[in-house]
């Protein structure tokens, strides 16, 4: 996760600055200057020896700072050496050591940045020495081992980032001291234990992430709806078991919500309707049941629904139907049921649609993709009839394209002849009729099509030998008839290639013998002759 970084300006220092100013027009100015003076000269050894001590002490915390951090980079394992600028020598500046950043003004650490760097090993307990450290960022590496207790003893952190790690064992409890923290983020690591309830008490956490994790099974802890200032919460795979807690629909700044791959029970609650920021809605891969509520209408913010996988029924409400911002919407693995509502025609923002493995049925929507930069599409094992959507690749961004069994009928639509970025075309077991158009051979970056079991005619094109990426061709089941082009044998990738009960005839090209990689051919219930 990226959080960005504020500067912090003392603002005290400028009161005091302030304050010295207005000084210089104080008649009583002269006087206490004078005092000061008096004070400055009568006291000046008191004074050599006051700096000579500070001196000293600030000699100490810089050696402080030098071996706590060179005491954490050997318990790091750093294959690229990006960690060479950090030395023991007393003339190098910590603040000069790459990813650390200090006080402008104390020369203190404040922060660690170290992330994406190729770094295993384990996390050194001296990083507890790093007392005025703000920043500690030490996501995507493979850093192993515990999260050691003394990183509490950095009270002024604000940022932690352990994200997509291999650290193991139970987190420690690191909000007795830790209170500053607004961005906790431990996700895709490999703790386990209890699930750290103690989060609920950092009641300034803003961003929330501990996903991805191997707790013990157990519910959502109802503290979480303490964090009334967060606005990303990310609980994906904590083995969460029960209904989502109502404590959780009262974090009203929250913006995405994602608690997909757990256990979760119940239904979604209306309450979700109350989270009037939210833009992300992530709760796939559980075992939630009952209808999608009415009052997911009033998210009119709402980018991202994912609700997939689980036993959801009924229809879509229609107070979804209204909603302009949708980006994804997925819906696939449920018992949802009704016609697509025919205003998410209209969309203009949609990227990515799934639906597959649900009831649906009727006609799709005449003009869904006609506005939208739709890249991916999967509307298989429904029951939508019809003629097939015509305006799917009208963004010219279409590259995955699944309308697997359903009952379409008639014509592929001309509109799909500037359809040249297609990577799966599976429109197998419709009732599609008609020759298949030409733009279905020279799909360059293919690596399936697959139209079998429908009713198409035609011939294969030569022009096949452009989809060089294609590794699957799937024209089973079809009233295909002429020769299989030669050209097929230049499809150097190919592994499965399907021909069978069409009305094929001639000669097997010999060329299918220089598929390599081919794992699988079936050429049965045609009328060819000769040998591979």
């Amino acid at each position: 996760m990226c959080h960005e970084a504020f500067e912090i300006v003392d603002s005290s220092c400028q009161g005091i600055s302030a304050e010295l100013n207005q000084q210089q027009d104080n008649p009583e100015h002269h006087l206490l200057h004078a005092m000061r003076r008096h004070i400055l000269v009568c006291h000046l050894p008191l004074i050599i020896l006051l700096s000579s001590s500070l001196s000293s002490s600030c000699r100490s915390d810089h050696q402080i700072q030098i071996q706590a951090l060179v005491q954490f980079k050997a318990s790091l394992i750093d294959p690229l050496d990006n960690l060479q600028s950090w030395t023991t020598n007393d003339t190098t500046s910590p603040c000069s050591y790459l990813g650390v950043q200090c006080d402008p003004v104390t020369g203190t650490v404040t922060e660690i940045s170290l992330a994406s760097m190729n770094l295993s090993g384990r996390i050194s307990p001296a990083i507890g020495a790093l007392a005025a450290l703000t920043r500690l960022d030490l996501g995507d590496n493979t850093i192993s081992g515990g999260v050691p207790p003394e990183l509490s003893n950095c009270t002024q952190l604000q940022f932690l980032n352990l994200s997509c790690n291999g650290l193991t064992g139970e987190l420690p409890n690191l909000s007795a001291k830790l209170a500053a923290l607004d961005t906790l983020d431990v996700a895709n690591n490999c703790f386990s234990g209890r699930f750290p309830a103690w989060v609920g008490n950092l009641s300034g956490l803003v961003i929330l992430a501990v996903g991805e994790n191997s707790y013990d099974r157990g519910e959502t802890p109802p503290s979480i709806g303490n964090l009334k200032k967060l606005t990303h919460l990310y609980l994906s795979s904590c083995y969460l078991t029960g209904e989502i807690p109502e404590s959780i629909f009262g974090l009203t700044a929250l913006r995405t919500l994602d608690m997909s791959k757990n256990y979760l029970t119940g239904g979604i609650p209306a309450a979700i309707g109350n989270l009037c920021e939210l833009w992300s809605i992530q709760l796939y891969s559980n075992n939630l049941t009952g209808e999608l509520p009415p009052e997911l209408g009033k998210l009119t913010g709402l980018r991202e629904l994912d609700v997939s996988g689980n036993k959801l029924s009924g229809e879509i409400p229609a107070s979804l139907a209204v909603l302009r911002n949708f980006e994804v919407i997925h819906l696939q693995w449920n018992n949802l049921s009704g016609l697509i509502p025919p205003a998410w025609g209209e969309l203009r923002f949609l990227k990515r649609f799934a639906v597959y493995e649900n009831h649906f049925s009727g006609e799709f929507p005449t003009n869904f993709g006609q506005f939208s930069p739709l890249y991916g599409i999967d509307i298989s094992e429904n029951s939508f009839s019809g003629p097939f959507p015509r305006y799917l690749c009208h963004g010219k961004n279409l590259q995955y394209l699944l309308t697997i069994r359903n009952s379409f009928s008639g014509e592929l639509p001309e509109e799909y002849s500037a359809c040249h970025h297609l990577v799966i075309f599976r429109i197998h077991s419709n009732r599609l009729t008609g020759s298949l158009p030409a733009w279905v051979w020279g799909q360059q970056s293919a690596e399936i099509i697959d139209v079998s079991n429908n009713g198409f005619t035609g011939r294969i094109s030569p022009a096949i030998s452009k989809a060089q990426r294609l590794k699957e061709l799937w024209l089973h089941n079809n009233r295909l008839d002429g020769e299989i082009p030669r050209e097929i044998g230049r499809l150097w990738r190919l592994k499965k290639l399907y021909l069978s009960n069409n009305s094929f005839s001639g000669v097997i090209p010999p060329e299918i013998g220089n598929l390599s990689k081919l794992t699988e051919l079936t050429l049965g219930g045609n009328m060819l002759t000769g040998w591979l």
